[in-house]
């Protein structure tokens, strides 16, 4: 029996459902937290940049770094909710690792941070080209969002995390899965 809040991010290269998937939780009454990037690339927009990433990536990455480590700690903060136990975060911090090396841009002192946060569980979502789709901040080609997709699998594993894979499927059997998964 679950006698604390699990804190579980949910991952995976960009377009494979994440948001959708964690917007259906949250309609179940599961606490979630957003992705941080996207108010980022906006913010960046503001100031001219067409990529933030791309174009200032230690800097983004540190502004990224610096939201999720805050989610972490509001999530730490949290009251125990024993009939919903789980906290789901869009995107973890080894993502900004991951994104970084795919560039590749090594951040020793960001790496071993984010070994001070680790999460309960890890949750994959393959890409997925079906649903695919380019948007005001997404915007990879779906060849591109593949192989940060293995970057972020690779992040992981290097640091000894075993994802649970969710596979394609809709809304409703993705979340029954992960659900299934993870209170069994």
């Amino acid at each position: 029996m679950i006698q604390r809040n699990l804190k579980v991010v949910i991952t995976g290269g960009p377009g494979t459902g994440k948001s959708t998937l964690l917007e259906a939780l949250e309609a179940r009454g599961f606490r979630c937290f957003e992705e941080v990037s996207r108010s980022l690339i906006e913010e960046g927009k503001k100031k001219g940049m067409t990529n933030y990433f791309l174009e200032a990536p230690m800097a983004f990455s540190e502004a990224l770094f610096e939201g999720r480590t805050a989610q972490y700690q509001a999530a730490e903060n949290l009251p125990f909710q024993a009939l919903k136990p789980i906290v789901f975060f869009d995107r973890g911090l080894l993502d900004v690792i991951a994104y970084l090396e795919s560039l590749g841009q090594e951040n020793t002192p960001l790496k071993n941070k984010a070994r001070n946060y680790p999460y309960d569980r890890v949750v994959f979502l393959p890409p997925w080209k079906k649903i695919y789709h380019k948007d005001a901040q997404r915007l990879e080609e779906f060849e591109q969002a593949d192989k940060l997709s293995q970057a972020l699998w690779n992040t992981y594993s290097q640091e000894g995390v075993d994802p649970f894979v969710l596979t394609p499927g809709t809304v409703n059997e993705r979340v029954e899965k992960l659900l299934n998964h993870l209170l069994s």
